[in-house]
């Protein structure tokens, strides 16, 4: 049994501080997330999260950028920051005794940034620049294609970082709003991960965080989901790469589901030994990047199948993909898959346990998307007690009557 000390405490503000104990650690990480990525947008506004996450690096009424950069950096430590559709994050790895000064800077980013119009000018550019470097990436121009036609209607259809023509339209007005929404609505969480003392991270939240006045509520989750297939056609590509998926209403966003979803994911695509893989890529030799993924929101689940293939093979390897998923819905795992498959997660998440990264991620992820927090030992339980029969009943009614939908990118 792994011994974890997790320990919670809400402040007056709506802020959820929570941390994990790592006694025999020389350092620590500790992160700031807010409920708000790009599934909150409109059309109009899509990137504005992204944005935000961009420009709170780039000065406070207190430090300049260089500053901000210079601070962790030069004592050994650093910090990251990204957004997702459900969310945006920041967060910190230094040295043990620099936990004081990762949180003042990490609060001072989100509580009292500058938005200076030149520097808002020049990420405006760098983030129009990454979005073609985006356009590039075949992978990621089908997952976004994907998002937009399975999700048309609903706020997960939208890309993260925005369009060029929504990135070109944010305003100073907009990101004002946001920080209004940070400071005043938007319950944040705070996680952290080392060696830690619960009650000290709690005073420092309180005393860094002090503008942050209330979170009077997250923001409301739409969600709608189609069965369509598109396929886009760029000039500069020598492989198809296709993206075949689906999702699942509220009803099944459970955990028993969301268990049994990740447990099947990881037999079916996840590996190196899952089916797919050894169908597709070590049998057949079709393609050298092929997987299946999960995505876990706060109100619905995906799930869905990425390959790469050379394009007169993508349709054999789509049919392998959709033949071997009907085959486990008809007959449920093979022969000491089920107990293979349980022992990777369990294995897993031990050897996760021994890094601070993972252990903060997964707190915030399930805090973030669950709003509760599984210990590892409560995870192994839940997988090792799933019969083979339950597991299968719980896809099969899932999968019955989901809307899948297909995206592909091809060269022309």
């Amino acid at each position: 049994m792994l011994r974890q000390t997790i320990s919670r405490t809400v402040l007056d503000n709506g802020i959820t501080v929570l941390s994990d104990l790592m006694p025999g650690t020389y350092s620590a990480m500790v992160g700031a997330w807010i409920p708000r990525g790009s599934r909150h947008e409109t059309e109009e506004i899509n990137g504005l999260s992204h944005f935000y996450e961009h420009l709170v690096f780039k000065g406070t009424e207190k430090r300049s950028s260089l500053e901000i950069a210079h601070l962790l950096e030069d004592r050994g430590g650093n910090l990251e920051a990204y957004t997702t559709r459900q969310e945006t994050g920041f967060y910190a790895q230094v040295i043990r005794e620099d936990l004081p000064l990762a949180v003042d800077v990490i609060a001072d980013m989100l509580m009292s940034p500058r938005f200076d119009e030149k520097e808002m000018e020049k990420e405006r550019k760098v983030i129009i620049e990454e979005i073609h470097s985006y356009d590039d990436i075949a992978e990621e121009c089908v997952g976004d294609l994907f998002n937009k036609i399975h999700y048309r209607g609903c706020g997960l259809s939208f890309p993260i970082a925005g369009t060029v023509k929504s990135v070109r339209g944010l305003t100073s007005e907009g990101l004002w709003e946001y920080e209004r929404q940070v400071l005043e609505d938007l319950p944040i969480v705070v996680c952290a991960v080392g060696k830690i003392d619960h009650r000290e991270l709690v005073d420092l939240v309180g005393r860094f965080f002090e503008k942050k006045k209330s979170a009077k509520r997250p923001f409301a989750n739409s969600y709608s989901a189609n069965a369509q297939r598109k396929t886009l056609f760029k000039k500069e590509l020598s492989q198809s790469n296709l993206f075949w998926g689906t999702s699942f209403e509220k009803s099944f966003f459970q955990m028993d589901f969301i268990r049994a979803l990740g447990i099947f994911n990881v037999a079916f695509g996840a590996d190196m030994g899952s089916r797919l893989f050894q169908k597709i890529r070590e049998d057949r030799g079709l393609a050298y990047s092929v997987y299946s993924m999960t995505d876990v929101y706060t109100d619905t689940l995906g799930w869905g199948v990425s390959l790469a293939t050379a394009p007169d093979k993508t349709e054999e390897a789509l049919e392998i993909a959709a033949r071997e998923f009907q085959k486990f819905l008809n007959d449920g795992f093979e022969k000491g898959e089920l107990e293979r498959t349980k022992m990777n997660i369990i294995g897993g998440l031990r050897i996760g346990a021994d890094s601070a990264e993972k252990r903060l991620m997964r707190m915030a992820d399930q805090m973030m998307h669950l709003g509760k927090i599984f210990s590892i030992n409560e995870t192994e339980a839940q997988v090792k007690n799933f019969s083979e029969e339950y597991l299968v009943e719980l896809l099969r009614g899932a999968f019955k009557n989901a809307p899948f939908a297909t995206a592909m990118v091809k060269p022309k």
